[in-house]
């Protein structure tokens, strides 16, 4: 049975909310800030090589198995919700089963033959707590002596759990568990607002003995080692996410020519070069040895996903797939650290005072699991602790790792310790920032809306939200140096700040932690006239960073006050843009098909409407319709009284002209017609079309249909309708009187008449 991933817990689901632990204190984060948070942290650092880009990693064998349960559905769910806090490197244990040739996730063979004692899974749920319980009921079982026997149970989800040692497996969950979930995660997630790039590293291992489970697994032979393409771990990975997958191939290929890759996109989407080492042959042509594409290049302009790496190899397993999978050490650089009881770091941290370049602070795949949990205190004291080492790791330009079985409760069970750790990897606004931007206000009575960014000194160099008619001093970037700041020369507001840089600097925004964390030691090296963090007065501790959301309410951009918002519309409704774009499109479609539709029905409306015209006001058919439509209609009725030519039109299919003439001594040439026999001439029996009809007729047709418009106008009747009749058929005088009345319209009667 196949499993999907799960975004019943996703940072963008508004149903949820999440406590936020800092300074041993609770901080209620709704979803929206909490979306806010990590948008405008990915936005800003949009175009930094990915490389220098801290993101929160953790290990699936201590968050998703860290109590010695390995069954499918709940591993699914560990991950769908590990994916869906924020975590986006995902380490992973695989194990190669000798005996089913594949690879799983459990560390014991589970036997490919063997007798179960099985016994029954009840699960009882409190409001408080989870709980199993396991009931045995001892199942008879007759086996060969030489067929292990094992026992195991039957979970709530219906499947076979085998107990092997300190472990409980399920045999059904392996990679392609895992590339299902990844899979689920990126077609839920494909809309620009929540993309991001996951990493994936993944540790090989052999699997271990079911009959010594707690043992170092036997040394196999090459027979036994992985051998055909889907036996490899990278090439099953490699086939089942190649829609999503950026691979050394592709990194080879951008680096030797960066004028045809990283140069021809959208100059937003390009990498920020003073990070990465640029070659130019005697072509002009470009390339780098060490330089990394932009999160927005790979998620935007490449539509990919994840990138893959080695991790630890077992030695018998040496032998893997690189075509799609990076080797080890390549998306990963371990840092030493040690940590003081306030989270600064002790040791290990990679800012380096006096640094302008990147090379002198080089933090490239900078990563730290080195997160001490505390025992013995509350789970607020717990948290408030782990915040705090988080903070400080972000701060000093790596990622952070959590290898910890949180309160021993794995991710599926409990999700929200381990949300609160991947938020607390947040390096730029401080706890329950930004305030104020997702509201209203700004005119009347109503107050002004708090959506310009300053670093505050007094919050160790984080943000928070204020009004952006504040007068504040700036930060300016010297150059395009990721680390050398100054301050603007004057206190302005938000729209004028950026004139008052000093030349040779730009008003801009710290990308990363660390450049964060090199603009806020450089402010605490400013005498105390100019920043003050401990002052009273906020225009000595605080600074504006180019960061607004003037354009929209929540959307958080940099490029001065006029920037746009990239995504159209509030946040708290950019998750539906994928589906608006689709509509809105399928819309125009219809639009564009009923305009067709209709302008082709309307041609032919036109063409078989009738004529009208319009005699002082008054509408009246042109007589060629009215000859058809009222002349026949009393002629068939009278047909005996009509002269032959107006009798319903005969074909003389073989040709011959009749020697008889019609009535008007001026039809000297006899009209022909067409049959689907040919062309055929109109006999003396044949009388004219309707729009051929005797001008005379017509015309007195004309003067009725007038008269009547004019007795309809004076509300009286002039005619009875034998009278009518009477001058149809000729027996009026009208018929003497046709020539004038083209000329002369005669006098509507008098309502008194």
């Amino acid at each position: 049975m196949s499993v999907s991933y799960d975004a019943g817990n996703a940072i963008s689901d508004a149903t949820w909310i999440a406590v936020l632990l800092v300074r041993l204190h609770f901080s209620i984060l709704d979803a929206s800030r909490g979306l806010t948070l990590l948008q405008s942290e990915r936005d800003v650092a949009g175009q930094i090589p990915i490389n220098f880009v801290s993101n929160p990693a953790v290990s699936l064998s201590s968050a998703c198995f860290g109590n010695g349960l390995y069954a499918r559905k709940d591993a699914a769910k560990c991950i769908s919700n590990l994916l869906a806090v924020g975590y986006r490197r995902l380490v992973v244990d695989l194990y190669w089963s000798v005996e089913q040739r594949t690879w799983t996730f459990c560390p014991v063979e589970i036997p490919a033959k063997v007798d179960v004692t099985v016994s029954t899974y009840t699960s009882t749920t409190t409001e408080a707590s989870t709980t199993s319980t396991i009931t045995t009921e001892t199942a008879t079982t007759t086996s060969d002596a030489s067929t292990p026997t094992i026992t195991g149970y039957t979970d709530s989800n219906g499947d076979t759990v085998y107990e092997l040692g300190p472990y409980r497996c399920t045999n059904d969950l392996d990679l392609y568990t895992l590339s299902e979930v990844l899979v689920g995660y990126f077609e839920a997630t494909r809309s620009e607002l929540l993309v991001y790039t996951t990493y994936l590293v993944i540790n090989l291992h052999v699997a271990g003995s079911d009959a010594e489970p707690t043992k170092p697994a036997k040394v196999v032979t090459s027979k036994d080692l992985p051998s055909s393409e889907t036996e490899r771990a990278g090439s099953f990975l490699r086939l089942a996410l190649r829609e999503y997958l950026y691979t050394p191939t592709q990194l080879a290929k951008d680096r030797s020519n960066l004028n045809e890759s990283w140069y021809q996109v959208d100059e937003t989407y390009m990498p920020i070069v003073e990070y990465y080492t640029i070659h130019e042959d005697e072509a002009g042509t470009q390339s780098t040895p060490d330089g990394w594409p932009s999160s927005k290049y790979i998620q935007l302009a490449k539509a990919d996903r994840i990138i893959i790496e080695y991790g630890s190899i077992d030695p018998p397993l040496v032998a893997y797939d690189e075509d799609g999978i990076f080797p080890p050490g390549y998306l990963t650089s371990d840092v030493n650290v040690t940590t003081m009881t306030n989270g600064t770091l002790a040791s290990g941290c990679l800012y380096r005072a006096g640094a302008t370049d990147v090379s002198q602070a080089n933090s490239s795949w900078a990563l730290s699991d080195q997160i001490p949990v505390p025992h013995g205190l509350s789970t607020e004291e717990t948290l408030g602790s782990i915040t705090n080492e988080i903070s400080g790791i972000t701060g000093c330009g790596m990622s952070p790792m959590l290898n910890t079985t949180l309160f021993d409760q794995t991710a599926d069970t409990n999700v929200e310790p381990y949300r609160n750790v991947s938020l607390s990897r947040g390096w730029a606004w401080a706890i329950g920032e930004p305030q104020g931007a997702s509201t209203g206000g700004g005119t009347g009575d109503m107050p002004s809306f708090d959506r310009c960014a300053v670093m505050d000194l007094s919050l160790q160099g984080l943000w928070r939200a204020t009004n952006c008619s504040e007068t504040r001093r700036g930060a300016c970037r010297i150059g395009n140096s990721p680390f050398s700041w100054t301050i603007s020369n004057a206190r302005a507001e938000y729209s004028n700040v950026s004139d008052t840089c000093p030349p040779g600097s730009n008003f801009a925004v710290p990308r990363t932690g660390l450049e964060n964390t090199y603009l806020y030691k450089y402010l605490l090296a400013q005498p105390q006239t100019v920043i003050n963090p401990a002052s009273t007065d906020a225009t000595l501790r605080e600074v504006f960073v180019d960061l607004n959301s003037i354009d929209v309410t929540s959307c958080w951009v940099s490029g001065g006050p006029e920037a746009p918002c990239p995504y159209e519309s509030d946040p708290q409704q950019l998750e539906h843009k994928t589906v608006l774009v689709a509509a809105i499109a399928s819309i125009v479609i219809c639009i564009i098909t009923a305009l067709t539709l209709f302008v082709k029905c309307n041609a032919n409306r036109r063409n078989s409407r009738r004529r009208k015209r319009v005699i002082e006001g008054w509408e009246y058919e042109d007589r060629r319709v009215v000859t058809h439509r009222i002349i026949y209609s009393h002629l068939i009725l009278k047909s005996d009284n009509i002269p032959h030519k107006h009798k319903k039109p005969r074909l003389d299919n073989a040709g011959a002209t009749d020697t008889s003439k019609p009535d008007r001594p001026d039809d000297n040439a006899t009209p022909t017609i067409t049959s689907p026999q040919g062309p055929a001439t109109i006999t003396e029996n044949t009388p004219k079309k309707p729009d051929e009809i005797d001008d005379k007729v017509a015309e007195l047709t004309a003067q009725i249909v007038y008269r009547m418009a004019l007795a309809k106008a004076s509300m009286q009747i002039q005619h009875r309708p034998d009278e009518l009749e009477e001058q149809f058929m000729g027996k009026s005088s009208w018929s003497s009187k046709t020539s004038s009345t083209r000329s002369t319209k005669p006098n509507p009667p008098s309502p008194t008449a």
